[in-house]
């Protein structure tokens, strides 16, 4: 049994929701079987692994002290009803942990039960509950069209005049589609340009036109995610992206972490498009200063810990900017929050990455030296600075050894990306080129500068571009 449905969700539960399911079994309203609460009872014993030999079929066939001699068959049944118990029990202990579903249920049960008093006391709870909510995002809008959705079904039908439910009911709606259609449209773009890859967005520039309008001016979702879509649809105008980083940071106070950490994540993709696409160096600052604030406001991190590669990205965004002092205290600060399995290799990593900033190459060489590059990126960058900094201190002995050992692990290694492969054997070869130039010799150094392939086809091509000039005119 250790390997069914059954056994993997009791393995997902935590310890007081075993204990409240076992309470719910105990429960005639909900079940009567002794069995399966018998069964449980044997279960539960070997929580929270589930792994115990005893939990085997002939283990529980012999053990579960049941009501008639069981047999497969019989546990087969009682595992099958013990699942629909168990779904059972998550749904109402979602239901009863979701007050404003159960306010909304209560409302429309006093009406189909025609207690008046009762449903104006309910649907006035319903309606403070909604204004009480602490965002006004997305999330906030969905709840009021389901709320305005049910007064509507409760009004008066048969009614030949206006019906004023019926108009808020259809407003309400209008927005929380603009609303959601904006956020699809965002992120179906964001993948677009990140992933390469096309999506149909139907209505887009319909839904654009309508989200314009003086009505949906106080909604901040539509707002927010209409400067985003605009922002993600043009990376050509740096303009689109300020006015969403300003209009994100006036109204983040109607959003959930969660939905901020997203907003910031989609400027941080568009400071990297700007980087990459256009060399935009002023948007480096910009980056960095969206993770300090990220970082301020607690959502950079994920279950209390940093991710490596945002770690990574935050000190060659400090290093880049000159930010020497403030990189330096982040990579000790940051540290301890790193997952520790990868600790030390990216702590080492980066801490090399400040030293050869400073221009420290003893302390760069010894930090790379510590590192375990078992993760086959973090290989090839750490082979990236090391080649850096046996070329920048003349160590060409040591320069060319590594160059070939580089290029035997390039070729030999299948799991790679193809398109960062070539990038990578690029570098190796055109350093290894440059590394037998005899010193003195300008034109063979001017030769070699204008055969450097586009920085698309080659990594590190503007720093070998820079050692080449500098050789040459020595």
């Amino acid at each position: 049994m250790t390997d069914s449905k059954l056994i993997e969700l009791f393995r997902s539960l935590t310890t007081r929701q075993r204990s409240r399911f076992g309470e719910f079994l105990e429960s005639p309203y909900f079940n009567k079987s002794g069995d399966c609460i018998r069964l449980y009872r044997h279960i539960q014993k070997y929580a929270p692994d589930f792994t115990h030999a005893q939990l085997s079929k002939k283990a529980v066939l012999k053990k579960l002290d049941s009501e008639k001699p069981p047999d497969e068959k019989t546990l087969a049944y009682l595992a099958g009803k013990l699942m629909q118990l168990a779904e059972t029990f998550l749904t109402i202990e979602a239901m009863l942990s979701d007050e404003w579903r159960r306010q909304m249920t209560l409302v429309r049960q006093y009406r189909e039960l025609n207690l008046a008093r009762h449903y104006r006391s309910a649907r006035a709870d319903m309606e403070k509950y909604l204004e009480k909510l602490p965002h006004r995002n997305i999330d906030f809008y969905r709840e009021q069209l389901f709320a305005e959705r049910l007064l509507y079904d409760h009004s008066d039908r048969n009614q030949r005049g206006f019906n004023e439910q019926l108009q808020t009911s259809a407003d309400a709606l209008d927005v929380y589609y603009i609303a959601e259609k904006l956020r699809y449209a965002c992120e179906m773009l964001n993948y677009e340009a990140v992933l390469n890859i096309h999506y149909r967005i139907a209505y887009l520039e319909d839904v654009l036109n309508w989200s314009a309008g003086e009505a949906y001016a106080q909604v901040p979702p539509i707002q927010v995610y209409r400067c985003l879509v605009l922002m993600l649809r043009s990376p050509e105008e740096p303009a689109l992206f300020e006015k969403a980083r300003e209009l994100i940071a006036k109204t983040e106070q109607h959003f959930s972490d969660a939905e901020r950490k997203q907003f910031y994540t989609l400027l941080l993709n568009y400071c990297t498009r700007r980087i990459n696409r256009f060399g935009d160096a002023r948007f480096l600052k910009e980056h960095l200063e969206i993770n300090k604030l990220l970082l301020q406001n607690g959502l950079m991190l994920e279950d209390g810990h940093i991710p490596p590669w945002d770690y990574t990205n935050i000190v060659a965004a400090g290093i880049k900017t000159e930010q020497a002092e403030w990189t330096r205290q982040f990579i000790e600060t940051y540290r301890s929050k790193l997952p520790a399995q990868y600790a030390d290799n990216t702590y080492r990593y980066n801490l090399a990455q400040y030293h050869y900033f400073m221009k420290n190459y003893g302390d760069a060489q010894h930090s790379l030296l510590q590192v375990e590059t078992s993760d086959v990126l973090l290989n090839v960058t750490v082979r990236s600075l090391l080649i850096k900094i046996y070329c920048e201190t003349e160590q060409d002995e040591l320069l060319h050894s590594y160059l070939e050992a580089t290029r035997i692990f390039l070729h030999r290694n299948q799991l790679l990306d193809p398109q960062l492969k070539r990038q990578m054997q690029k570098f190796v070869e055109f350093t290894a080129k440059f590394g037998k130039v005899m010193p003195g010799d300008r034109e063979r150094f001017h030769e070699l500068l204008a055969q450097l392939p586009p920085a698309s086809e080659m990594m590190h091509r503007e720093w070998l571009a820079a050692q080449i000039r500098s050789k040459a005119e020595r």
